[in-house]
């Protein structure tokens, strides 16, 4: 995995466990929990629906975390790179 630069890590804490948006060099976002990838996700903007989908199909976080965690605004953003697909740069 090669982190795309010009993009932002984005992070949220979810009962207790670091839940991380990380951006790849080939337009594409891995999922970690804990630091652990549980999913990849071609994307050139943070695929929260997916993620959503796969947090839920994942199991270990309650409805309430999900709600919180749906929201783009709730996240932690690194202070590398910017929100925009790379191509944009």
């Amino acid at each position: 995995m090669v982190l795309d630069p010009h993009r932002k890590t984005l992070t949220i804490e979810l009962d207790g466990k670091k839940v991380v948006l990380v951006p790849e060099i080939i337009e594409g976002y891995r999922l970690h929990v804990d630091g652990e990838n549980i999913a990849s996700f071609l994307s050139k903007t943070p695929p929260l629906q997916r993620t959503m989908a796969t947090l839920e199909e994942e199991g270990s976080f309650g409805v309430g975390d999900l709600e919180r965690a749906s929201e783009l605004k709730n996240w932690s953003a690194s202070d590398a790179g910017t929100s925009d697909p790379a191509e944009d740069n």
